[in-house]
C-alpha cells in the first residue's frame, strides 16, 4: 500500500498529517509513505527530520481579499493541476491524505481527474476556500470535533484531533537547565504558531516592561519577523523551535497562542492553560468563539493594550486555582487521540 500525504503553507497543516503518518507506520511498517509539500525549505526539512520523503510540488495561493498575486498565482495553480496530474500518474498512491492547504487544491483536482481515492481531514470549525473545493472531490472526509463535521458538505466522520506523541515527552528540567530558569518561579510560554505573528509579537513586546521580573518567558517569534531581542532577565526569544517544543510545552504554566486548529489541538492535549488571541478577520475568530464559549481564556488582538494585556498575564499566571480551571476547561472540548484512530480508517480501506 501507498499513500500520499500533501500539505504545506503553515505547520497547521503538516502536523497532524505528520502524526497520522507516524501512526501509520506503527501499524503497517512496511507501508510507503510519500509527503508532497510547498517549495518552502523549512517545511522540507521539518518534514524529513520526522523521517519521512519529501517532494515539493507546484502550488499557487487564492487570497480573499484583493491582490494582484492572486492574477499570477491563477496561472500558478493552473500549472500545478498539470504538473501534478503527471506525477499522480507516475506515483499511483492507493489513497491520498490532506489536512486542507493551499498546497492540495491541484492534487485534488488531479485525484478527481484520476479517480484516485481522496480523504480530507477537516480540523476549523470553519470550512477554509482550499477544503472547500477538496471537500467536493473527496471520497472520505473526517473532521474533528461535532462542531468542524457541521461544516463539511455531504457531512463526515469524526474521529477527533491528530496530535504528535512526541509534544508528550517533554521534560521542563531541560528549560531550567538551559536557560538557568528557577522551577519554583512561573514560565509564560508565548507562540504564534509555525511561522510566527507579528502583530502578537509587537503587542506583547509592548507589554514586557510591565510584567513581574517573576515571570520566566519563553517567546517563540517565529523566523524572519524581525522582533528586536530585549535584554530582559529570565527572557528567552528564539525564531522556531521543532525537537525542543515538547520541553517548551512542558515548561509552561501559560502559553499565550494564535487560534489555529493544530495549536489548540496541542494545548487541549497537553492541558495547558492558555490565553487565546486569534487572528483578526480570519477562521481563528470562530475558533477562538468557540472556544470561548468553553470556558478559555480569549482576547480579541485589538484589546491588547499594554496595561490590560499585562495585567490579564499576572492574574492568571499568579494563581494555581485558575490556572487548574483553565487547564480542565481546555481539556475538556476535543477529542485529542484521532492520529490513532485515522490511521486504523485509512488501513482499513
Amino acid at each position: 500500500m501507498k499513500i500520499l500525504l500533501v500539505g504545506g503553507g503553515t505547520l497547521g497543516s503538516i502536523n497532524p498529517l505528520l502524526a497520522i503518518a507516524k501512526e501509520v507506520k506503527i501499524r503497517k511498517p512496511d507501508i510507503e509513505l510519500v509527503f508532497w509539500g510547498s517549495r518552502n525549505l523549512f517545511e522540507r526539512k521539518f518534514v524529513e527530520e520526522a523521517g519521512f520523503e519529501f517532494f515539493p510540488i507546484a502550488s499557487g495561493k487564492f487570497r480573499r481579499y484583493f491582490s494582484f498575486l492572486n492574477f499570477t498565482d491563477a496561472f500558478k495553480i493552473f500549472y500545478a493541476g498539470f504538473w501534478t496530474l503527471k506525477k499522480l500518474k507516475e506515483l499511483k498512491p492507493d489513497l491520498i491524505l490532506t489536512a486542507g492547504s493551499f498546497v492540495a487544491v491541484p492534487v485534488a483536482w488531479s485525484a478527481w481527474k484520476l479517480k484516485l481515492p481522496l480523504l480530507m481531514y477537516q480540523q476549523d470549525v470553519e470550512l477554509g476556500l482550499a477544503n472547500k473545493y477538496i471537500s467536493k472531490r473527496a471520497k472520505f472526509k473526517i473532521a474533528t470535533s461535532d462542531i468542524a463535521a457541521k461544516v463539511v458538505p455531504g457531512g463526515s466522520k469524526v474521529l477527533g484531533f491528530s496530535v504528535r506523541k512526541i509534544l508528550f515527552e517533554g521534560k521542563p528540567e531541560n528549560i531550567c537547565k538551559k536557560f538557568n530558569f528557577v522551577p519554583s518561579k512561573p514560565v509564560l510560554l508565548v507562540i504564534g504558531g509555525s511561522t510566527g505573528a507579528l502583530a502578537l509579537n509587537k503587542k506583547f513586546i509592548a507589554c514586557l516592561p510591565r510584567l513581574s521580573q517573576d515571570i520566566q518567558i519563553l517567546h517563540i517569534t517565529g523566523p524572519g519577523k524581525g522582533i528586536p531581542n530585549v535584554k530582559r532577565e529570565n527572557y528567552v526569544q528564539v525564531p522556531f523551535i521543532n525537537q525542543e517544543l515538547p520541553d517548551f510545552y512542558a515548561a509552561a504554566d501559560l502559553v499565550i497562542s494564535r487560534a489555529g486548529s493544530n495549536v489548540l489541538a496541542e494545548l487541549a492535549a497537553l492541558k495547558k492553560a492558555a490565553i487565546v488571541v486569534p487572528l483578526p478577520k480570519t477562521h481563528q475568530e470562530q475558533n477562538a468563539d468557540y472556544l470561548h464559549d468553553h470556558g478559555v481564556l480569549t482576547m480579541s488582538q485589538e484589546s491588547l493594550e499594554p496595561e490590560i494585556f499585562a495585567a490579564m498575564i499576572e492574574e492568571n499566571i499568579f494563581n494555581l486555582e485558575k490556572l487548574q480551571k483553565l487547564s480542565q476547561n481546555i481539556s475538556n472540548i476535543w477529542q485529542t487521540d484521532g492520529a490513532g484512530k485515522i490511521a486504523e480508517f485509512i488501513l482499513k480501506q
